[in-house]
């Protein structure tokens, strides 16, 4: 395992950085480098689980699901909130799931071991089968967890840049939407798109497929030159509305409208869309009326499952309300889109005798992404699979 230092400096990259090629297309399709990019990537990252409008009463908690890792988190009776792995400690049953309230205590649902929501052991069934059992040493087994700004992130392995280095970097940008007011919105949605998770990953880090992939978002919005890209897989770029209004109804009525958010930012501040990209899958998203979270995580080499949470900023006013129903529309749109478009990428990923083309200066992430890949798994430098 690379050693994943959590104390990563986090630093722009320049300006003149050259693009390359893309990762050879062996590694879309390899079920043995899935392994390795899940113990590299996924467990040696940061992952926003929720926010704390989510755990406000002594029992609330949320779970997080990664392929085969679960963790919960709950607040406990002192309105501290932590993190465990979502098993018992007896024999691996799966505690809880989704979200909601637990009460004073988890049992599980197996053979009735019972742990307080701090984590500690309370109770065991049928005591005299253990008549040498530790309950102090028996709780649920902690997992870190950081808060930043009211998001809630864990980590089950500890790797990675630290939340405080990376979003850290841009937290003037990000204190402009006030997240740690966000409030409870809709459930998180779970798509399964038929594609490998790097596909869906490398798709959301450019924007250089906007015009022609998302004609409706290339009709609203145009990209700044206000973003930077860092070190350690983190970049951020913002949106700005176009002048010229979009002849469809509900675009045009969403660009009329953005002038009603003006009052949550400082002069000429607001107005726009604040999204950031976090290797290995997490894109978080500001926006006036909404706060949109897109995680992709693999099910298997050709299978990733896609989440999408939403917050909401308080005290909206009936044209905030109509522009965040108008922005789902968006968002499910510009979704359904991309899952066409990658779907149809892991079925070319197949063609024999591929080989992949320059990226684009608009696809900078993509690579910076792919050399990040290369640096932390070599094997992936190989441009052919090997034995």
């Amino acid at each position: 395992m690379p050693d994943q230092t959590s104390s990563v400096e986090v630093k722009p990259l320049p300006n003149s950085i050259s693009v390359g090629h893309a990762l050879p297309i062996w590694t879309y399709c390899s079920e043995e480098l899935l392994e390795l990019e899940y113990e590299s990537f996924f467990l040696n990252s940061w992952q926003m689980a929720g926010h704390t409008c989510d755990l406000q009463n002594p029992g609330d908690f949320i779970t997080l699901d990664m392929w085969r890792d679960s963790v919960v988190i709950v607040c406990g009776e002192d309105h501290i909130i932590r993190a465990f792995l979502n098993i018992c400690r007896h024999r691996a049953m799966r505690l809880l799931d989704g979200k909601g309230n637990c009460g004073s205590a988890i049992q599980c649902p197996y053979h009735g071991w019972t742990y307080r929501n701090d984590g500690s052991l309370r109770g065991v069934t049928q005591t005299e089968n253990f008549p040498c059992i530790d309950k102090s040493v028996l709780g649920l087994q902690k997992v870190e967890l950081k808060i930043y700004r009211g998001h809630i992130f864990v980590n089950l392995c500890g790797g990675g840049a630290r939340v405080e280095d990376t979003l850290g970097a841009i937290s003037e940008e990000i204190d402009l939407y006030s997240p740690d007011t966000y409030e409870q919105h809709l459930e998180p949605t779970f798509e399964v798109w038929n594609c490998n998770w790097k596909l869906a990953w490398d798709n959301y880090q450019e924007n250089y497929h906007i015009p022609i992939g998302h004609p409706g978002l290339h009709r609203m919005v145009e990209s700044t030159e206000e973003g930077i890209e860092f070190s350690g897989g983190f970049n951020f770029g913002y949106f700005a509305m176009r002048e010229k209004r979009s002849k469809i109804p509900h675009e045009r009525r969403y660009q009329e409208l953005i002038g009603h958010t003006d009052h949550r930012f400082p002069p000429g501040k607001g107005r726009k869309w604040l999204q950031l990209a976090l290797d290995p899958n997490m894109g978080i998203e500001y926006y006036p009326d909404l706060f949109v979270l897109f995680q992709v995580f693999p099910l298997g080499v050709n299978k990733t499952l896609v989440k999408t949470s939403t917050y909401s900023p308080p005290n909206l006013s009936p044209e905030e309300r109509e522009m965040q129903e108008i922005n789902l529309m968006l968002l499910h749109e510009v979704n359904e889109q991309d899952k066409m478009l990658v779907e149809r990428i892991q079925r070319g990923v197949h063609t024999s005798g591929y080989r992949p083309g320059p990226l684009a200066l608009e696809e900078s992430s993509v690579y910076a992404f792919h050399e990040r890949i290369r640096a932390l798994i070599p094997v992936t430098r190989l441009p052919e699979a090997p034995l």
